[in-house]
């Protein structure tokens, strides 16, 4: 199954200021100028499916590029910070052994979040039941953690690797599942 990975566009916060994941984070002022690039990115494909996170980063671009109707999926959300969400990082960096996480986040849950393997367990299951239901290719609006957990998902690179590879925003990335 050929499937195409949307990152949403840019957004109000600064990720590297703010952790911010499953927050439902609005999209910036340029947005219309950065989803007209994306929508030329996918206007001349055909899909047998639609889908986007249910975040209204994720659902606007959706939108923008004339699939209101796509399916919302939960398995399609950013990944979950759980007590971090919307807290300044060096606020989580002085409270939270931060490096510990980052050095074991495969497996270590953040404290009311999930791991990184939760999540691309997540991504799995939703890609395997596409492929199960016979289609042929499916655009998908999301995250860059949810394209980095697919593109580990089928050898791109290591989910180890993952935060290195982070796609920009307003792009599309195709994998075969």
């Amino acid at each position: 199954m050929k499937v195409y990975l949307v990152r949403h566009t840019s957004v109000l916060l600064d990720g590297n200021v703010v952790c911010y994941g499953a927050t439902d984070v609005d999209v910036r002022e340029s947005f219309e100028q950065e989803a007209e690039v994306t929508k030329k990115l996918i206007s001349d494909r055909s899909f047998s499916a639609v889908f986007t996170s249910p975040l209204k980063r994720a659902r606007k671009l959706a939108d923008y590029c004339g699939y209101p109707d796509a399916i919302q999926d939960d398995r399609l959300k950013e990944f979950n910070f759980g007590e971090w969400e919307t807290r300044p990082w060096n606020q989580i960096i002085y409270e939270h052994d931060v490096a510990h996480f980052f050095h074991r986040y495969l497996h270590d849950r953040v404290p009311g979040g999930e791991s990184l393997t939760d999540q691309q367990n997540r991504v799995i299951d939703f890609l395997r039941e596409q492929k199960a239901k016979g289609y042929e290719s499916i655009l998908v609006f999301c995250h860059g953690g949810i394209i980095n957990c697919a593109r580990a998902a089928v050898g791109d690179f290591t989910l180890e690797q993952a935060f290195e590879h982070l796609p920009g925003f307003g792009s599309v990335t195709p994998i075969e599942f």
